[in-house]
Formats: structure tokens, sequence, C-alpha cells
């Protein structure tokens, strides 16, 4: 086939009727932790499926109550994420929205793929596990014709349906930890491609140079749900290049990075409200310490801080300032201008936060300067803290006096115990494994990040093999890959995962899991949804005695 530079756009027509307002009767809704409901249509499959998904988000984003982040549809479900509003009542909200089945009208796209060899190491073990040749693997996948159900996982992944039956293979046992960014994959019926090097446990037939996310956009995914997609394969592709990063000039007001530390990035609470284009929340891992560090310096709670892993930064200031430096417990102190201050001892758990008083002024992308390390853009030019680096501060407000006293929470356990609730897909898995959940003890890897604290422990295992449709997840949510071994999903999650959900822990107990160093013992604690909103409840009720408290001392 002629090889091609660039891919084909063309417009088609809509697809589906409305069918008249559809019933609360035909969902069933389930908590999807305790910050989250999952709707579900159990009667329904296909586009049948997707065209009643579609409906009722595109209804729910029409007529969006306060509190409610983010609705976030898939191939036969929808996610709707709220913070601060009752989840009773965003419950009710859904159950009472009057939709109708809708697919969008969507774009034709040809994408060139270069498959096998080093863009695409597993197509040989596909063909012999399927029993084909290579060259049947490549002409099943780039026949077909294939609809954009879902665009999430990442920013910009495409969740495609049409893949065809003798392609269909289960997920890898265990997700790889880096893939590279283009890569054209298939799993459990579903074809994809992953925008940028990310973890992924599909297999990879190639790799393409179409650009799937800029956040600079207007339109950031390349993709939206209801696009038509074909592959074409290719003998050459263009290399991916990376950006090369800015240095500046240094002004007054800046704080300079003499050493960077171990994982240093800018961070605040996230960027909600971009799920539907695969745009994790992101933000701070441990929120809890964040708007802590920043009420110790006079921040607003959101301000940018500085998330050190491990170890943090050595940094010179160049005006006098205030600073706080916490990991569940902290206390600011004061800094004279060309001071060096080295925060590289840490500062008792595995992530602490850094709040310099003003907070750190980076571009905002998407709504927030946040770093999401994965996608690569926030924070840093999207990327950890370097030598040489320059940050801006704003300007302070009321500082706190500083003095010999400090806040926060009592020393985590040896043994963290972490409450949750009952999985989505609890039932998928075996009396025993279930029972294990609950009764055993799994410890922290080194191989977690900002993605997901990865245990280790008693293998859960499912009452027979099967596959499940991609839908949406949470902070806190629990998956379970084939393997045995349960991922607690984490601030920079993705959006969308095929993995079933054992359970998901409530989001008053993520930052201890947060704070853990790898070896630290874990235990698990089912509680009902009340429990959890309560626990929620009194949280906030004791940062708000923290925010008195600190104002006391301004």
């Amino acid at each position: 086939m002629e090889e091609m530079d660039s891919c084909t756009i063309l417009r088609l027509p809509g697809i589906g009727k409305p069918t008249g307002p559809c019933k609360a009767a035909d969902m069933t809704l389930k908590p999807l932790g305790d910050a989250a409901w999952l709707v579900e249509f159990p009667d329904l499959t296909g586009e049948a499926a997707l065209a009643r998904v579609t409906g009722l988000a595109v209804a729910l984003r029409e007529n969006k109550i306060g509190g409610v982040t983010d609705i976030v549809p898939s191939f036969a479900s929808v996610a709707v994420h709220f913070d601060t509003v009752d989840g009773l009542a965003v419950r009710e909200w859904i159950r009472t929205t009057e939709f109708t089945d809708k697919l969008s009208t969507g774009e034709e796209k040809l994408i060139p793929v270069r498959y096998g060899g080093e863009d695409g190491r597993d197509l040989a073990g596909v063909a012999a596990a399927l029993g084909l040749s290579s060259d049947e693997v490549v002409s099943l996948h780039s026949g077909a014709d294939y609809t954009v159900a879902a665009v999430g996982f990442s920013p910009g992944f495409p969740y495609l349906s049409g893949l065809p039956g003798r392609l269909r293979l289960p997920r890898l046992a265990t997700p790889r930890q880096s893939v590279p960014a283009g890569s054209v994959a298939i799993a459990a019926g579903q074809a994809g491609i992953y925008p940028s090097i990310s973890p992924g446990g599909w297999h990879l037939l190639g790799r393409t140079d179409v650009t799937l996310f800029d956040v600079h956009s207007p339109r950031p995914s390349f993709f939206l749900p209801g696009d038509r997609v074909r592959f074409c394969p290719v003998d050459r592709i263009t290399p991916v290049k990376e950006s090369t990063p800015t240095t500046g000039q240094r002004r007054m007001g800046t704080v300079e990075v003499i050493h960077p530390g171990g994982l240093t990035t800018v961070q605040n609470p996230g960027r909600p409200g971009h799920e539907s284009s695969g745009v994790s929340p992101g933000g701070a891992v441990d929120r809890e310490s964040l708007r802590m560090a920043n009420l110790l310096v006079g921040n607003d709670e959101s301000a940018a801080c500085l998330e050190c892993c491990v170890s943090g930064p050595i940094l010179k200031f160049h005006e006098a300032t205030a600073v706080a430096l916490v990991s569940g417990n902290g206390r600011p102190r004061r800094v004279a201008a060309g001071e060096t201050v080295d925060f590289s001892k840490p500062a008792g758990g595995v992530r602490s936060y850094l709040a310099i008083a003003g907070g750190i002024c980076v571009p905002e992308i998407l709504g927030s300067p946040a770093t999401d390390v994965r996608a690569g853009f926030g924070g840093m030019m999207g990327r950890p803290l370097r030598a040489g680096d320059l940050l801006e501060i704003g300007t302070p407000g009321r500082i706190p006096r500083c003095g010999d006293w400090h806040v926060g929470r009592a020393a985590d356990r040896k043994v963290i115990e972490l409450g949750f609730l009952t999985g989505v897909q609890e039932d998928w898995f075996s009396a025993e494994a279930r029972q294990r959940f609950r009764s055993e003890i799994y410890r922290l890897t080194p191989r977690s990040d900002r993605m997901g604290a990865r245990l280790s422990g008693a293998g859960l295992e499912l009452c027979e093999p099967r596959e499940m449709i991609s839908q949406p997840v949470a902070c806190g949510s629990v998956q379970v890959p084939p393997d045995g071994q349960p991922i607690v999903l984490l601030a920079e999650r993705q959006t969308i995962g095929g993995y079933p959900q054992i359970g998901h822990v409530i989001s008053v107990d993520l930052p201890k899991l947060a704070r853990a160093w790898p070896g630290t013992e874990v235990r698990f604690r089912e509680v009902t949804w009340e429990e959890a909103r309560q626990a929620r409840e009194l949280a906030e009720q004791d940062f708000k005695w923290l925010r008195t408290g600190i104002d006391l001392l301004a």
C-alpha cells in the first residue's frame, strides 16, 4: 500500500435516532468509591448501550448541578464524580434526569501504522497465540472499521470498538511499566492507541506518528466519541521528538533549584473536569498535606506547592519569605534573602509538600498548574524539577507567626488500615478471594508511583476467567490484574480502566497510603457508604478548626 504522510479526515453523518425519554428503571447506580457514582445499563450491549450512555452523559452535562466535577462516559457506563456536594443529592439528580439515546456525529480518520519490529513487539506473539501469521494479523487489524466508543485511560487514548473476533486476546497478566507513545494495541475485543509513554496491559502490534493529544489546541484530543477509524500499514513513520525545555532569566523574587531531589514536581489539588478527554485529575497524591502546608504559610489551600518524593530539593531563595514542609505534620519557618535551604532529608512520609508564601507561579494548563508527569504538561514544562530551574513566587498573604509550634495528624501506624467500599466487580471474585482481601496483610511495593500503589500479598482470583469492557475508575479504586496483585489507584490515575475492581478505598484514608514507604503493611477494612460520608465530613471539620487556629496566629 502507498505510504502516507498524514491522516485523512472526512465528515460523516450522525447515526442513531432518539428513542424517546429513558427511565431510571433502565439503569443501575453503584458507588464508585465515596465520591462518584457509576451508572450502567445491564440490559444493553454494543451500539445500543453506547447510544444510551451518550444520551445520558449529554443530558447530565447540560443540566449539571453544583459540586459535580466530571461526567465520564465509556462503552456501557457513565461515571459521575462529585466533590463537596452530598452524594445522595447527586444520585437523585441522576435518577430524575430525562434523556434520549444519542450517538455522536463523527469524523473518519485514517491512521498510518508501522507494524511489527521495534514498534510492534507483540505482533509475532499475538500471531502465534491466535494460530495466524503476522501478515494475517496485520490484514485483519487494518481491514476493520472502528468506532471511538470513549476517550480515556490517558489524555487522548481512544477506546475503539470493531476489532475482528479472530483478534480477541485477554490483557497481559501484569501490565507493563512503560509503553511507547503512539503504540497501536489490542486487548479484550478492543483496539486502542497510546498517546504518550505510559503503563499498559495491551498487546502492541505497531506504532503511529499521529499526535493524539495537544494540550495547546482548542480541541486537545484528536479523537472524539463517535469518530470512525481505519488503520493503514506504512513502511516509515516520523520519529517522536522530545521537546527542549527553555531556560529563562533570573528575576528578583525567584527561587533557584540547586538540587531537585528525588522526584519533585509542582502540584495543586489537580484539574478535574477533563476526564472525558482522558485527562487525569492528577494533582497532589496527598491532598491533606498539601492543604496543610499552604495554610501554614498563609496561602489559599489550593495554591501550587512542590510535591517531594523520598527526598526534597535544595533551594536558594533570592527574597526573604516563609516556607513549610509537611508530610502529615509540619511547621512554618522564615527564610532570609540569599539563604540556601536543604530540604533533602525525608520529612516522615515518602511524599512531602513544600509550600512557599505566595505560592508557585507557573502557567495554568486546562485550568491548573499541576504537573501531569505521564502526559508531560503542566508545572515546569511537564516534568520534575531540574538543577538550575527558577521558580517564580506570587505575592504572600498574611503569614502566620513562626515559632515553636506545629500542626499535624497522629503518626501513621506500622500497619495501615484502609477503609473500603465494595467494588463494582466484587462478585466476579471467588468467595475465598473476597475473604482474603478483607483479612490478609499486603505490602506496598517499590513499583508504586503517582498513578497507583502496587501491593503484593495473597492473590485475588476470579470465579472464572473473564474479560471486562473498559469502564470509568476513581481515586481509590482497587484494580486486580490477572496476576491477582491489587493496585490502588492514586492521583495521576487513568480515567478508564479494564481490570475488575474488588473495592474502593475511601477518600479520607488515601493520604495514609500516599505517605507510606515501600514495604509498609496494609490491611483493608470494609465500611458502609454512610460511614465513608461521615468520615469525609469529620475530616473537613478538622480543617475548619485548623484554619481557625492558624488565623489566630497570622
